[in-house]
């Protein structure tokens, strides 16, 4: 039984070896014809190709600038809550019952913990 499952291990670690070395090829002959097509497309200045380029690029400006607002907005909003968050706990600081500010004091603390979770993000 020892054996059999070494050769099956062993014949597992050839096929493995045996493909590793057909994705090098592979991606090299990928990286070739990426070189050959961007070569070529560097080449055609026509004006349907540049059209195609001022597409892309207004694309790729557009994409970015969301994603700079979304990250900017996401800020703004977790700031408005950690100010709401303190200014909740002062106010319930010196009106609540004992057992009552315990419960709370516990659902702070979770939302606190939220609250970091969110920011390390």
């Amino acid at each position: 039984m020892e054996k059999l499952v070494m050769d099956i291990v062993n014949a597992g670690i050839a096929l493995f070896r045996s493909g590793e070395e057909k994705l090098r090829v592979s991606i090299g002959d990928l990286d070739k014809l990426y070189a050959d097509l961007k070569s070529k497309g560097e080449l055609d200045q026509s004006e349907q190709a540049q059209k195609v380029r001022e597409l892309l690029n207004k694309t790729i400006t557009e994409a970015q600038d969301a994603i700079q607002k979304t990250n900017a907005n996401y800020s703004e909003v977790v700031g408005k809550l950690q100010v709401n968050y303190q200014n909740l706990i002062q106010q319930l600081e010196g009106s609540l019952p004992p057992n009552i500010k315990e419960k709370v004091e516990e659902a702070i603390a979770e939302l606190k913990a939220l609250l970091e979770k969110v920011q390390n993000k």
